[in-house]
């Protein structure tokens, strides 16, 4: 079955002090090569939603055949016209969303989604939801069709999720504020002398 990807970038990293988060090293690679490249094991197309930081965002995400680039210009409406745009240009029976700001999602864990069955699928460490999530065709459409809803989380709790229980306190996590990456640099420092 195939299975793409949708990744958000379009915010304004506005806690950043001026700078684009997803264009930040992260140990020798940016944040926004980081979120692609926890998606792009297992998608055969991975559709980076752009924004307020377009151009930085795209040169910071390198060349990757199967990585394609979409401009909201309705990014100040919020993440959740960036779900739209990104899921309007998926073909797959199943997408994997995951905010680009989230560089920390395991192999394990998109495995573990990927072995669900439900329309709508969550990792959950500890009872507590994280990224990304998992969406079947019938899912996007009906979130494409939907009027009502404003934001992912809504669409979710509108509608049965399955949650799948991970040991990764890391689905959570994301990168905001020049502490948050500061952990994360500390993070991928760590990871990678082990």
């Amino acid at each position: 079955m195939e299975i793409e990807g949708v990744i958000l970038a379009a915010g304004r990293s506005s806690r950043m002090a001026g700078n684009s988060k997803m264009t930040m090293d992260l140990g020798g690679r940016t944040v926004i090569q980081r979120s692609i490249d926890s998606l792009r094991p297992f998608c055969s197309k991975v559709i980076v939603v752009t924004g307020f930081h377009s151009e930085a965002v795209m040169v910071s995400a390198g060349h990757c055949p199967e990585v394609v680039f979409v401009h909201n210009a309705d990014c100040e409406k919020g993440m959740f016209s960036s779900v739209r745009i990104g899921l309007q240009r998926t073909e797959a029976e199943r997408v994997l969303i995951l905010p680009g700001d989230c560089p920390f999602i395991t192999r394990e864990v998109c495995e573990k989604l990927l072995a669900g069955k439900g329309d709508i699928v969550l990792p959950a460490y500890q009872g507590k939801r994280g990224h990304p999530v998992l969406l079947s065709r019938c899912a996007i459409e009906g979130l494409l069709a939907d009027e009502c809803c404003q934001s992912l989380q809504e669409y979710i709790g509108a509608n049965k999720a399955e949650i799948i229980a991970v040991d990764y306190p890391d689905i959570f996590w994301d990168i905001d504020t020049p502490e948050d990456y500061a952990k994360a640099v500390e993070y991928f420092r760590t990871k990678e002398v082990r």
